[in-house]
């Protein structure tokens, strides 16, 4: 499979694993609204670890059609596809910086944590606008659990998984 090819297909792949682990989550409900916890970031975060920049588009494809075929996100679907765009881009642009791509754990706790900072400043912003402070800060908590976990869970997989599959028979993400 060409270089290119394999990276139309690797982005592809990394969309229906964020928009898998958006769909698995814990929808947190209140008055006026709803809201969730979810695996979707965790899937940006490995993305980027994989894809550099790539992560991006796979992040803003799979969240955003995630929202776009939920009734409760419809509506803020190309906002999410904007964030959590921005949120694999540069988590993904820092962990391939200086030719890294993705080897340095420490780079990429610092691209997950920026990454994440996109995204819960993102929303809130977003919230701000939508429901105004009070709504914003209420759904905020759910957003810093959702960036807490993807970190959590991102930082052994780009430790322990990462090397793994790199060194597999399969070679998919050779030559990224």
């Amino acid at each position: 499979m060409k270089s290119k090819t394999r990276r139309i297909v690797l982005v592809g792949m990394f969309a229906a694993l964020v928009f898998v682990g958006t769909y698995i989550n814990i929808p947190i409900y209140y008055p006026g609204g709803k809201t969730m916890i979810h695996l979707g970031t965790t899937a940006i975060f490995i993305g980027a670890i994989f894809l550099g920049k790539g992560a991006g588009l796979a992040g803003g494809i799979g969240s955003g059609l995630f929202d776009l075929l939920d009734p409760a996100y419809a509506s803020i679907s190309i906002f999410t596809f904007i964030i959590k765009g921005l949120t694999g881009l540069l988590a993904g642009a820092i962990a391939f910086s200086g030719g890294r791509k993705g080897n340095n754990h420490l780079i990429n706790v610092v691209g997950f944590i920026l990454g994440g900072a996109v995204s819960l400043g993102g929303y809130f912003i977003l919230n701000l606008f939508l429901y105004g402070y009070g709504g914003a800060i209420m759904r905020l908590g759910s957003s810093l659990i959702t960036t807490s976990i993807a970190i959590i869970i991102t930082i052994p997989v780009s430790i322990v998984l990462r090397p793994l599959i790199k060194k597999s028979s399969i070679n998919l993400l050779n030559d990224l």
